[in-house]
């Protein structure tokens, strides 16, 4: 017969070992879409600028980036892109070149699940460790949130599967905290948070700004609290300022002003969008709302100040989250979290379950499309995937041409970089906006000699049109301009003959084709 001890450890290490499994399953359902044909796509183009740094450094060796020559050419960007995930791809690229020579690709498609399995790991032990009622259901959450697995899914070697991992150590630790497991738990949150703010000033500060503005009230509320001393306070401090000023003095912080077209550009950012309450509900389930107000209750009713402080940030994320679709990733990390002191207001456990489970339905469905998706939605995916081979293609084909800039769609420069090693002169990030402007103007030119004029400004000499009427309908989006009756990217795509005296075809497939502008007076990069 077991003891209970060792029962209680062989089952939970079965759970885990099941969390595991689904995440995988979850992190990883778009596998077929990132390797395709012996190559590596990823997911949008922020991952391939983001692989084109890590590629410097694998170049050039281990260094700080604060410049992108290859995106806003030629003038670059400043970006806000941090050296922590590029070291972290970088170190398991090593490790994979010992068995393919794609190890730099394959690092970047398999960085985020890894992220997300440590994280599912993590926070599954440490609700074991600590006996949190409903530990199970908080695991279940991590792993069947669509939001999350978007965040950690292979091929998406992006910010915010970091940023997702060094946020739900931060709150384990601040959870901790409040519930006054030990001052260890001061410097885990020290060293989480700072990395957090490595990675990205704007999500961690805002959390952590909530978290602050909790143990303030919390101590306004309660004057008599027992306060730390500041010997056990010194150390995280010293910590965490210690890692701040690393950062600083490896990427620095130099945010600059947003271009006024900023705005209509981010009306194609996804992410910057208010995916609505059926979006939250397909990410957390019909109970999200329910659960601030249980905490709340349950803050009044035996569940002590850290139940509080679970509904402050939960209806914070809710309301951040409805804004904008960027802090789903933290919402659903939070909610789940939040489950362990939000569920014990049922004092059945088959009723907490119950509401629980049948909660899931929007979350069944989504993964229901996504799994078996309708025939729409596969032709769209089929068509993501053919115009992926096809950019390959091209960009592959610009490679063997001379040095310049390329004006590409904003949202294909970033993969054109990676694949031919030219500079584009639009890119992904609102940095380049400048170039993207500039890529917007060409296209909607009325006249060969005002793109050339723009082109020769760029040091661009090639272009790469696509599918006219997107980019068009796109570039007239964004410059808030109606287009002329023909604009160039028409011409060119349309008529690729039609100005050979000023544009020379070099290359076309079904979906792309390549123009050499003749600029005789096009100055060369220095």
């Amino acid at each position: 017969m077991l003891s209970k001890n060792l029962r209680f450890r062989v089952f939970e290490t079965c759970w885990l070992l099941l969390m595991l499994t689904m995440a995988w399953a979850a992190f990883t359902w778009n596998a077929d879409h990132v390797f395709y044909e012996g190559n590596v796509y990823f997911a949008d183009g922020d991952c391939y600028a983001r692989m084109t740094r890590v590629r410097d450094l694998e170049n050039t060796g281990f260094h700080t980036i604060r410049y992108h020559l290859f995106e806003n050419y030629p003038d670059g960007t400043v970006p806000h892109t941090t050296l922590p995930l590029d070291a972290l791809i970088l170190a398991l690229s090593q490790g994979l070149r010992l068995f393919s020579e794609r190890g730099l690709a394959l690092a970047g498609a398999w960085i985020s699940p890894i992220l997300g399995m440590t994280l599912v790991a993590l926070l599954t032990v440490w609700g074991a460790a600590i006996k949190l009622p409903y530990r199970h259901a908080m695991a279940l959450m991590l792993v069947v949130s669509p939001i999350l697995a978007h965040g950690f899914q292979v091929g998406r070697p992006d910010h915010q599967s970091l940023l997702a991992l060094l946020i739900g150590i931060s709150l384990a630790a601040e959870a901790s905290l409040w519930q006054r497991r030990g001052n260890a738990w001061a410097y885990v949150a020290a060293v989480a948070w700072a990395l957090a703010l490595w990675v990205s000033l704007f999500e961690p500060l805002v959390l952590l700004g909530a978290v602050l503005t909790a143990k303030a009230v919390r101590r306004f509320a309660s004057p008599n609290i027992e306060q730390a001393p500041f010997a056990s306070i010194a150390g995280p401090l010293g910590i965490f300022c210690g890692i701040l000023a690393v950062a600083f003095f490896t990427d620095g912080r130099t945010p600059g002003p947003l271009d006024p077209a900023f705005g209509r550009w981010t009306q194609n950012i996804g992410e910057l969008r208010s995916p609505g309450w059926g979006g939250l509900f397909s990410w957390c389930g019909w109970v999200l709302p329910a659960i601030p107000l249980l905490l709340a209750w349950r803050a009044f009713h035996g569940g002590g100040p850290i139940c509080g402080f679970w509904s402050w940030l939960v209806a914070l994320l809710i309301g951040l989250s409805a804004i904008h679709a960027r802090w789903g990733y933290f919402l659903a990390l939070a909610m789940a979290m939040s489950i362990p002191f939000a569920l014990p207001a049922f004092r059945i456990p088959f009723l907490a379950w119950s509401v629980l489970v049948l909660s899931l339905w929007p979350v069944a469905a989504f993964w229901e499309e996504t799994l078996f998706p309708s025939p729409e939605t596969q032709s769209l995916r089929l068509e993501r995937m053919v115009d992926a081979v096809a950019l390959r293609d091209a960009s592959l084909s610009l490679s063997r041409e001379p040095d310049g800039g390329v004006v590409a769609p904003w949202w294909f420069s970033p993969a054109i970089v990676w694949w031919s090693g030219k500079p584009c002169v639009a890119g992904s990030s609102h940095q380049s906006l400048p170039g993207t402007l500039d890529t917007c103007r060409v296209y909607l030119a009325e006249t060969p000699d005002a793109a050339l004029e723009i082109l020769a400004a760029r040091r661009a000499p090639y272009v790469i049109t696509y599918d006219p009427d997107r980019v068009i309908s796109n570039a007239s989006q964004i410059m808030d301009a109606p287009p002329a009756e023909r604009p160039l990217a028409s011409i060119l795509y349309r008529s690729p003959h039609a100005l050979t005296s000023d544009f020379t075809p070099i290359h076309g497939n079904r979906f792309f084709k390549i123009h050499r502008a003749c600029l005789h007076d096009l100055a060369q990069p220095e």
